[in-house]
């Protein structure tokens, strides 16, 4: 079963991979994107080890989810009010589950931390890793659930650093 969600994915997948340029952080290195097979190796292990550990977040999120969404259902709702009233209560719906901001937490500034030590040439944007690589993985259902994020959860502490 498709995971339910309010938001087009495709929506969320443009804006996430995108929004990290308003902030300006990947100027000093930034010219294009790697896929995962062009990708130093230190990244495709680093991708290797998130899928492993956001497919099983997800195994967990989406029944929390149906439950989420179901328990609104019982208190009278529609299907579509129902999820509407979920997402109003948690605005990233699936995405909220802790495992899963943990997950993309540690791995964008595990990914951060590889960029600090590699040539410019070689760098790798967390976003991209983080939901680019599941594109093209073809992990459909895991895009959906990290499209539902409205923002990453992380940010940047006075000398600029990810935290």
């Amino acid at each position: 079963m498709a995971l339910l969600t309010l938001h087009d994915t495709q929506d969320g997948i443009r804006r996430l991979l995108n929004c990290m340029f308003d902030l300006d952080v990947h100027s000093g290195w930034y010219t294009t994107d790697r896929s995962r097979d062009q990708a130093a190796a230190d990244y495709q292990q680093l991708f290797d080890a998130y899928l492993q550990l956001i497919q099983q977040a997800y195994n967990e999120a989406a029944p929390w989810w149906e439950g989420t969404v179901e328990a609104e259902r019982n208190k009278g709702l529609s299907e579509k009010d129902a999820l509407e009233a979920a997402f109003n209560n948690r605005m990233a719906g699936p995405a909220s589950d802790p495992r899963v901001v943990w997950i993309v937490r540690v791995i964008w500034l595990e990914c951060a931390n590889r960029n600090a030590m590699m040539a410019d040439s070689e760098k790798i944007r967390p976003e991209y890793l983080l939901l680019q690589w599941l594109v093209d993985a073809g992990e459909t259902e895991l895009v959906r659930l990290i499209a539902c994020m409205p923002y990453w959860p992380v940010g940047l502490d006075e000398k600029g650093n990810w935290c």
